[in-house]
């Protein structure tokens, strides 16, 4: 159990580097209307289209914020103890910590982008015309969603362990 946890930051952030991956490189936002189907990419469920076509949702930037808050903490986190400064140590602990947050927070507003998309660009149902059309979250982000949340996890296995030795 010791390596695991000796080895569960650096784990902790491949797994915020995969979910950010993923969460770039995939689509984000899938609308069907029948047999037809339109997507958003990864990047355009972020950061919204170049044009005025589509807006910014803000789950998807708070979560890209999030991770690359997480990213930079995860990162800092394991250089600190490197230092071999003692008083460092407990700060590396406070970043895990943070770092917990950020995660598990941006994996949720992961799970929020349909509701953040419609809210920003407008339900495109097309009720009108008697076709009603149905959103759903890329498969991307649900699997960068849960690996988020996993890394939140295993980042706090050392503060829960240390926690738990001086019980």
């Amino acid at each position: 159990m010791k390596t695991v946890l000796k080895f569960s930051g650096i784990i902790a952030f491949v797994l915020a580097v995969v979910a950010f991956i993923l969460m770039m490189a995939t689509t984000s936002v899938v609308y069907s209307i029948g047999s037809n189907s339109t997507s958003v990419s990864g990047t355009v469920g972020i950061f919204g289209g170049t044009d005025a076509k589509y807006a910014a949702p803000w789950a998807g930037l708070i979560a890209w914020i999030l991770i690359i808050v997480a990213l930079l903490i995860l990162c800092s986190a394991i250089v600190l103890p490197l230092l071999k400064v003692k008083a460092l140590d407990k700060f590396a602990g406070l970043l895990n910590l943070v770092a917990v947050i950020a995660l598990v927070v941006a994996g949720v507003f992961m799970f929020l982008e349909v509701t953040a998309w419609k809210a920003a660009n407008g339900d495109l149902s097309f009720s009108a015309f008697g076709v009603n059309g149905s959103y759903s979250l890329g498969a991307g982000w649900v699997i960068a969603g849960i690996i988020s949340i996993v890394a939140g996890v295993v980042a706090v296995l050392p503060a829960a362990a240390d926690f738990l030795d001086k019980k």
